[in-house]
């Protein structure tokens, strides 16, 4: 299952490392790739980025040095962290960092 579609239809406690493993390292030997977590694309199409995806309208009220801290912001920027550490880990020879407009 790609990356997007596990992170789309499935709840963080039921992502099977395995899997993402597989999806990352699954290309022939040698073939060089860059790897990814989101793309320009999906703010041009309307999609939401990885962090909204994570923590979604948290992000506008929970944010604020004001407000008390959230579970579903740490959840979500630890969740972002450890997307972009394994993505940059094993996604391939390069990394491309997330350019918007």
């Amino acid at each position: 299952m790609p990356l997007l579609q596990i992170l789309k239809h499935q709840s963080d406690n039921d992502w099977n490392v395995a899997d993402i493993v597989f999806v990352l390292t699954n290309r022939r030997h040698g073939e060089k790739s860059i790897a990814y977590c989101e793309s320009h694309d999906q703010a041009l199409v309307g999609d939401k980025t990885l962090a909204f995806w994570l923590m979604d309208a948290e992000m506008y009220s929970s944010m604020s040095t004001m407000s008390g801290p959230s579970i579903v912001i740490d959840r979500g920027i630890a969740l972002h962290k450890m997307i972009r550490f394994i993505t940059h880990t094993l996604g391939g020879e390069g990394y491309l960092n997330f350019i918007g407009e």
